[in-house]
């Protein structure tokens, strides 16, 4: 039985003056140099995310350079035949593209795992949804011609430090394979949700990669070259990768299938009756299949119901009405499972890094 379930309104943002350096005022903040913060739980019940409750992942101070539209230039070079210089304008004038997407820090719910792990502690909150507008990349790769040998695509920003101590400094790059690259729904994307980027979110430009982690949607996008080998920098083969206590190795890529509950809150003290949870789920490059919930530890599940709007890449919102008229403490488990048949686990897989966390998630109440 579906129910209907109020959707939380958004709170006023407090900016600082700088504009390179806006404060976190509504954002959860975890930490502050650089600058990172997770979407406030009130955010996490609507569909669409605003832009100043978007989480935000760096890993560099923002860039001390001009990023101005009208000043701002994007490298072509590489393998191509026709190495270029992008402008804005240049953007502006090929094809749009508008997507929702929903982007996961790889970190998410890093808080999660035991025994501790080293990283942010991220708890639910580094996850958001947007609608990006943009150029697909593939537009700018046909106009500058690859050449057969080309492998990867690599991303560099214009965010730059010691990814470490005693690390040379060094931009935040990324790469991609060809197939990926080349997907009319990797965009480089110059709008989110119908405005002009912020600072704090890549602007004036930052590529978009649906379906993958955030890590791979570089800020600040400067240079873009085609490689003849795999990149090998230091974001691409030490950081993002999952290492499992066995001893195996995998490259972080696309989002595992996950769901949480939103509503009601954890901890919440509620009459007994009719009781709405709702809450979202996504996967990916899947759609997803179903949400299930459990009150009774996982030996049971009911079908929640799967709420539009839907789109490839973007979260899926689900509600359930739960009826119980006894009283007591209940912890409630949402799992889901997508169109591939991948299903949400029961615990998350620990590795050294933290990264992928996607077992369910539970919710306490209290029912009166």
């Amino acid at each position: 039985m579906s129910c209907t379930c109020s959707r939380a309104g958004s709170p006023e943002i407090t900016k600082s003056n700088q504009e390179t350096r806006p404060k976190i005022r509504t954002l959860k903040a975890v930490d502050e140099d650089p600058m990172i913060g997770e979407t406030p739980p009130s955010a996490l019940n609507s569909w669409l995310t605003p832009n100043p409750l978007f989480y935000i992942r760096n890993h560099f101070p923002f860039p001390s350079v001009d990023a101005s539209e009208s000043t701002w230039r994007i490298t072509v070079d590489g393998a191509v035949g026709n190495p270029q210089e992008l402008r804005f304008d240049d953007l502006l004038n090929l094809p749009r593209r508008t997507l929702a997407v929903t982007m996961e820090c790889a970190g998410n719910n890093r808080r999660d795992l035991e025994p501790k792990v080293p990283g942010n502690q991220f708890d639910t909150g580094a996850v958001s949804t947007a609608v990006w507008t943009g150029t697909s990349l593939v537009d700018v790769l046909h106009t500058a011609g690859l050449k057969p040998e080309s492998v990867e695509i690599l991303f560099e920003g214009a965010d730059s430090g010691e990814p470490e101590p005693g690390k040379e400094i060094q931009s935040y790059s990324r790469s991609l394979p060809i197939e990926i690259a080349s997907h009319p729904d990797t965009i480089i994307a110059y709008e989110m949700n119908g405005e002009p980027l912020t600072v704090e979110h890549g602007a004036p430009v930052r590529l978009v990669v649906p379906g993958w982690y955030g890590m791979a949607s570089v800020k600040w996008l400067q240079r873009i070259t085609v490689l003849t080998k795999p990149f090998k920098g230091y974001f691409q083969t030490y950081k993002y990768v999952v290492r499992y206590e066995d001893g195996n190795e995998r490259p972080v890529r696309e989002m595992r299938v996950k769901s949480f509950i939103s509503t009601p809150r954890d901890k919440s003290i509620l009459k007994g009756g009719a009781i709405c949870l709702s809450g979202f789920a996504w996967s990916g490059r899947s759609d997803i299949d179903q949400v299930e919930l459990s009150a009774d530890g996982g030996d049971s599940w009911e079908s929640a119901d799967l709420l539009g709007p839907s789109t490839r890449y973007s979260w899926q919102q689900w509600n359930y009405r739960w009826n119980t008229s006894k009283r007591g403490h209940y912890t409630i488990i949402s799992r889901a499972r997508d169109t591939q048949g991948n299903v949400q686990p029961m615990r998350s897989v620990w590795n050294e890094m933290g990264y992928e966390v996607n077992g369910t998630m539970s919710l306490c109440l209290d029912v009166l």
